[in-house]
């Protein structure tokens, strides 16, 4: 027969048990978290090769209605004019895509090497241009230099280093003395390199500048042609496949 309520003892839990339970818990959490983790970055890369791919698809739409592809394109293209925002050509006035997707890993891309806080942050556009007296002879372009052979790319699970960056000699494309890497999940999610893709003009593809973003003479077209490391493999007249 149990005791009167009254003479029952109110009986909570111990520290002891208290402790256990916490220890348990975060037990828990210590494996769960790594695999959410790393779920939510394969989400993430996943999402940011298909929106690559679909650019890629856009651009070669606008080359087959205006005979050029953009121009290159900084990562911030809400802050700097059309002329190097060359993203936005696929918008407007013809919408080859609906809108300029956001790049899921925004890295130390911006001109001047800063990054945007609070800022739309795209992929960037980048490659090699057609020399000035050729890209002059579309009036329509205003001064923009019109890219020949290209590459759209992220930086990639290992932000903010980045193995090609907007605005500087290391471009993808020419070969500068910076080989390109991308990145591979079977090295881990946080591996090394860019999610890039290539396209346009596989001729250009390897030539040996000092700075071929801004190679705006006729002495462009003299530039030896040495090939670019991308991967350890050295791609000359020929574009890289896959991201």
């Amino acid at each position: 027969m149990y005791p009167p309520p009254s003479l029952q003892k109110n009986r909570g839990f111990t520290l002891i048990e208290l402790l256990i339970v916490i220890a348990i818990i975060l037990i828990l959490v210590a494996i769960a978290l790594p695999n959410f983790l790393e779920a939510q970055m394969r989400a993430r890369v996943v999402r940011s090769k298909g929106e690559i791919r679909t650019l890629s698809i856009a651009m070669e739409s606008y080359k087959l209605d205006w005979g050029y592809y953009p121009s290159f394109s900084f990562p911030n293209y809400t802050l700097v004019p059309r002329v190097i925002a060359g993203l936005t050509w696929l918008t407007s006035p013809n919408a080859y895509i609906s809108s300029i997707p956001h790049d899921p890993f925004p890295g130390d891309q911006g001109p001047g090497g800063h990054n945007m806080q609070g800022e739309p942050y795209s992929y960037i556009l980048d490659g090699i241009q057609y020399p000035k007296t050729e890209f002059l002879a579309h009036p329509d372009l205003n001064g923009a230099g019109i890219l020949r052979t290209w590459a759209i790319y992220s930086v990639g699970p290992d932000r903010p280093m980045a193995e090609v960056k907007a605005n500087s000699n290391a471009n993808p494309v020419c070969n500068s003395g910076n080989p390109v890497f991308s990145y591979s999940p079977t090295n881990g999610t946080k591996s090394r390199g860019d999610i890039i893709q290539y396209g346009g003009d596989p001729a250009w593809m390897g030539l040996q500048v000092t700075q071929c973003l801004f190679a705006y003479s006729d002495k462009f077209k003299s530039y030896p042609r040495v090939g670019q490391v991308v991967n350890g493999q050295v791609y000359l007249q020929r574009l890289p496949t896959g991201l």
